[in-house]
């Protein structure tokens, strides 16, 4: 059943709940996703099997939720994460974030250490926006600069990715892996040998930054950057209910 909750900005976000014992989990997207994609389905039935509470939302921008894509950051998807779990939860909960909502993931846990059980990443892409950056052209980043937005291909969808300024600005003000990070939660990471959209580099000075003792990086061979195979998804399965188990 789709939900909706307010961010302060009074621009809604749409979400789905699905009731369940404590730790719920709470699933972010990535960049220009939804809350409807593969992972988010599968991982919703599993915790439908073993009766742990679940909610998937639609970031601002994104999906159903308000907003219009080019006028947001990671800061702001961030937010929104945080707001959904302050106001739908009462109990600690595992966050997982795929890709973009990795970086989010993070940010999230660092801003409520007392919300956040443990986290599991998948592709999780802190500082991403560093990536784009480097790869844009002199072309580009003079249309950036002039138009405040410039469009390059998805290789997911006939649309193109719009690349803002806002969401610049916001990566270069929300950057993780060129210090240590805050977070002492127990962290899996799962990584795609095969991800042509992360490197698997991301993972590894990733884990080195985080301050927890407890970080997994699982390196999965011919995955890729959607990591949505039977077999990607049952990793993902594992990984829920071993976060699941700590608070037992």
């Amino acid at each position: 059943m789709k939900n909706k909750i307010f961010h302060k900005s009074g621009t809604h976000i749409t979400y789905s709940i699905q009731s369940g014992k404590s730790p719920y989990v709470v699933f972010l997207h990535g960049l220009m996703s939804d809350m409807n994609g593969t992972k988010a389905l599968a991982i919703e039935e599993h915790l439908k099997k073993i009766g742990n509470g679940y909610i998937r939302f639609d970031c601002r921008g994104h999906g159903e939720s308000g907003g219009e894509f080019p006028n947001f950051g990671i800061n702001d998807w961030a937010e929104d994460a945080s707001l959904v779990i302050t106001e739908l939860t009462n109990d600690p909960v595992v966050l997982i974030g795929s890709s973009m909502g990795g970086w989010s993931m993070l940010l999230t846990a660092i801003n409520h250490p007392e919300k956040v059980l443990g986290l599991i990443g998948i592709a999780a892409a802190p500082d991403f926006t560093e990536d784009i950056l480097c790869k844009l052209n002199k072309e580009n980043l003079k249309l950036l600069s002039l138009n405040g937005f410039v469009e390059i291909p998805s290789e997911y969808d006939e649309s193109p990715y719009i690349i803002s300024k806002i969401l610049m600005d916001s990566g270069k003000n929300n950057l993780l892996l060129n210090h240590e990070i805050s977070i002492t939660c127990p962290v899996h990471l799962f990584h795609g040998s095969n991800d042509e959209d992360v490197p698997f580099e991301t993972s590894l000075k990733l884990m080195k930054n985080l301050k927890s003792d407890n970080v997994q990086l699982t390196l999965v061979k011919n995955s890729n950057h959607q990591f949505s195979t039977d077999s990607d998804l049952k990793l993902i399965f594992t990984s829920i209910n071993k976060m699941l188990s700590l608070d037992q």
